[in-house]
């Protein structure tokens, strides 16, 4: 009898078409990049090009250090703080947050007894000091007639000497109470500029050294105040320039100078307060904002700056992606000398006009690492 064997790996004619399709669907898609160790390219026009973003690297001096914490302020030399020396009751406020203001312009209006009461010390100064006087000359003329003794003339001199000296401290003292009419005070800056701070309302009872009732200041200037690694010290010089920003604009980089640096190191934080005069031409800043900074100093240190999203890290190690042809991009590894929030700078690795990868530099390391 004969029996069929059938052959071993040999597929029914009818599952062939079947097995020719699942072949063509399994089969990988064409690379979109041609890759070696450390370089990719890409064919012109391919759509992951798209995603890259190339810049030109430029050198420019290399910041004293990373950023740090830095605090806005009002300039002091142009900043008054507005109080009374003695106690009273606000009868009308005239002045209010955000009003452009003249040094001696009245802001609000005060009543004060005390005020009253030295102005009745100096009218009264005045009438005794007048009194003494006539009477001086009086003793004069009567000493030449042969009519008292010396000591008696003496005597009226002093009198009259004592009563001018209580004149001009009464008179003094009705000064620095600011004068007015009456017991009506006038609080007034010494400063020209803008109320930024008012502690005044109509009625409310005041006293003598109560903390500032108006602040006026020149929002144009402020001060910024940096405190700087003890480290770092050294590369510091007044008339440099300090770079920095704030979270209301983050886009926006502002600049101020350094005015004043710091003579002793706080022992908490082993920190330098340093001062820089900030421009706020258009009074987009505001006292008391936080900011972070960066100190730029011209010694000769130069860096080629880029923005963070260009580097990345892999081991030990920071890259950047070089353009070295059209399409074709070269990992390559680079020295970082200082890294602040959103741009470092890179001191070995790159130089002046090389094109690099800014924002796509992760995916484009991801793709050529095969992930």
């Amino acid at each position: 009898m004969l029996r069929f064997v059938p052959r071993v790996g040999a597929a029914p004619l009818a599952l062939l078409p079947l097995l020719c399709a699942c072949s063509k669907a399994d089969a990988p898609p064409p690379p979109a990049a041609k890759t070696s160790q450390d370089i990719i390219s890409y064919a012109p026009g391919a759509a992951e090009l798209d995603s890259l973003q190339i810049l030109t690297a430029n050198s420019s001096p290399l910041p004293v250090s990373t950023d740090l914490n830095a605090r806005l302020a009002v300039d002091e030399s142009a900043t008054s703080r507005v109080g009374t020396p003695v106690a009273g009751r606000v009868t009308q406020v005239i002045a209010d947050i955000g009003q452009q203001v003249r040094a001696g312009q009245a802001l609000a209006y005060v009543d004060a007894p005390d005020l009253g009461q030295a102005r009745a010390d100096m009218l009264s100064a005045q009438a005794q000091s007048g009194q003494k006087a006539r009477e001086m000359a009086r003793s004069q003329m009567l000493f030449a007639g042969g009519a008292i003794a010396r000591r008696d003339v003496e005597a009226a001199n002093a009198d009259a000497a004592s009563a001018s000296a209580e004149l001009e401290r009464a008179r003094l003292r009705l000064s620095s109470l600011g004068g007015g009419r009456g017991d009506t005070m006038a609080l007034t800056s010494s400063v020209s500029g803008y109320v930024i701070d008012r502690q005044i309302n109509p009625g409310q009872q005041v006293s003598a050294g109560q903390s500032p009732l108006y602040t006026v200041s020149d929002p144009r200037r402020l001060w910024l105040f940096v405190d700087v690694p003890e480290g770092a010290i050294g590369r510091v010089r007044q008339g440099e320039q300090i770079e920095f920003n704030v979270p209301a604009y983050p886009d926006r980089r502002f600049k101020a100078t350094i005015t004043q640096i710091g003579l002793a190191v706080d022992p908490g934080t082993r920190r330098i307060q340093v001062r820089a005069q900030a421009d706020n031409g258009d009074m987009a800043l505001k006292p008391e904002m936080y900011a972070r900074a960066r100190l730029v100093t011209d010694d000769g240190r130069r860096a080629i700056k880029v923005p963070n999203a260009a580097l990345f890290e892999s081991g030990m190690k920071a890259y950047v992606f070089r353009v070295d042809a059209p399409g074709r991009f070269h990992r390559i590894p680079v020295e970082v000398g200082e890294r602040g929030d959103s741009e470092s700078y890179i001191t070995a690795g790159l130089k002046d006009g090389d094109r690099i990868v800014g924002e796509g530099a992760l995916l484009l390391n991801a793709q050529l690492s095969g992930d």
